[in-house]
């Protein structure tokens, strides 16, 4: 157990499927639960709940359909990301966000803040904080993540209807007190189930109860550290490691999450520093990196290599790496100056006062298998 932004976490589990390898491993052949419920859980009601949620991110949500989601960044003045969110629409006047646990409560303050500088302009708009003493929230991953869910559900909605990026709310459920979204961090098929704190301990043992035709359980319990290989074999951003308050999307190679319409249209927090980052470029990007097999973790500098193998000029610096259970080599993400950050360029990480040679690689480092519907 460690402490995470305050809150006592597993690294990892014990028992004969606990460890950092076999967690990973059995997420990306069956299943692994993790308990997420240190996230924060926010619902946005009210006539102008999209208009100011559209001022805070980056998000479109005018392209979004009921019971759709989306990944977006909550910005700051300056250009730079406060924070990364999961905004899923309810109604045209509801929409229930996924915040950081690190972040929050800077993010509530944030929302407050300009909540209160636009109420003239937007009267019509209220933010509910779920906190994890009344919410649980429990990730379930991998390729056996649907059928294991639908076993255990009280209710028998047919999830194969639901796709990636999907949230049920009152769709396929006759309440709104369970919220399934076919999401998560890992690379794989899965969901993230919000349900009252009353039930989370009963479900918890519902999944991991079921038993696969071996005997083997189909899904086991996964701390932080497998959750960290996992999301960094699928090339996903962390915060306070690829995403910080100096970082914009463009930066971080996160343009995609930003439509046309918004860049033409603009109006969120540090519009026109992203705009200049569109329009001119960046001078360093995030990029992935494939190495030996001696990790190369966080804060790692990268050195430019000479034709004669040589250290050169440094060039950027690693934000995660690990060694890729699934992969089995060094893998990570760093902020690496353009045009250093190509394909197939070959770097040195400076490990231990060793130069290490990694390969900047495209992500992820593992192939996606998210959902799509039939």
């Amino acid at each position: 157990m460690v402490d995470f932004h305050g809150y006592d976490m597993p690294v990892t589990y014990d028992g004969d499927f606990g460890g950092v390898m076999k967690e990973h491993n059995h997420t990306r052949k069956s299943c692994g639960i993790f308990d997420v419920s240190h996230m924060g859980q926010v619902h946005f009601r009210g006539k102008h709940s999209k208009q100011f949620l559209e001022a805070m991110t980056v998000a479109d949500l005018e392209a979004l359909k009921a019971g759709q989601s989306c990944l977006s960044l909550v910005m700051n003045e300056m250009g730079g990301i406060k924070d990364d969110c999961i905004i899923s629409k309810v109604t045209d006047e509801h929409y229930y966000v996924v915040l950081n646990a690190g972040c929050k409560d800077k993010d509530l303050r944030h929302f407050r803040t300009h909540m209160a500088r636009n109420k003239k302009k937007m009267p019509e708009i209220s933010v509910q904080y779920e906190s994890e003493q009344v919410k649980s929230l429990i990730a379930v991953q991998g390729p056996q993540a649907q059928g294991l869910l639908q076993e255990i559900l009280d209710e028998k909605p047919n999830l194969s209807n639901l796709g990636f990026m999907e949230t049920t709310h009152d769709l396929l459920f006759k309440h709104d007190e369970i919220i399934v979204s076919r999401c998560g961090y890992t690379g794989e098929d899965g969901f993230e189930v919000s349900l009252p704190n009353a039930q989370a301990e009963a479900f918890m043992d519902k999944l991991l109860a079921v038993k696969a035709a071996d005997g083997t359980p189909v899904a086991v319990p996964c701390g932080l550290g497998a959750r960290d290989s996992l999301r960094i074999e699928a090339g996903l951003c962390l915060y306070g490691n690829e995403l910080k308050e100096d970082i914009s999307p463009i930066k971080a190679m996160l343009a995609w999450t930003i439509s046309k319409r918004r860049r033409e249209e603009l109006g969120f927090l540090g519009d026109t520093m992203v705009k200049l980052h569109l329009d001119e470029g960046v001078t360093r990007k995030r990029c992935g990196f494939v190495g030996d097999k001696i990790p190369v973790r966080g804060g790692t500098e990268l050195f430019l290599k000479k034709g004669d193998g040589s250290v050169g000029d440094m060039v950027g610096y690693v934000t995660s790496g690990t060694v890729g259970p699934s992969v089995g080599k060094a893998v990570g993400m760093a902020f690496v100056d353009t045009p250093h950050n190509k394909f197939n360029t070959e770097l040195l990480a400076m490990v231990r006062g060793k130069p290490t040679p990694v390969t900047v690689n495209k992500m992820p480092f593992v192939p996606a298998h998210y959902y799509k519907k039939p």
